[in-house]
């Protein structure tokens, strides 16, 4: 999205012309969003450096039964 589309929408909203800009407002919030992502870099939560990271060898710990029971003496 250019500057002047950018421009005309600005000037549609002021105008109080609503119905015409949802032509414009997809491509609007599309351009929007892109920029944010490459502004944000890594920082963005669905980046791929932000990915869950699989350990090789499973933890002992989370894997054992939890079945423990107090006894009372």
């Amino acid at each position: 999205m250019k500057n002047s589309d950018r421009e005309l929408v600005k000037q549609m909203i002021n105008a109080g012309r609503y119905d015409a800009i949802l032509d414009f407002m997809p491509a609007v919030i599309a351009a929007d969003s892109k920029e944010m992502i490459e502004k944000m870099g890594a920082k963005w939560v669905c980046h791929p450096d932000n990915r869950v990271k699989r350990l090789d060898v499973p933890i002992p710990v989370l894997n054992e039964p939890k079945t423990k029971v107090l006894k009372k003496k």
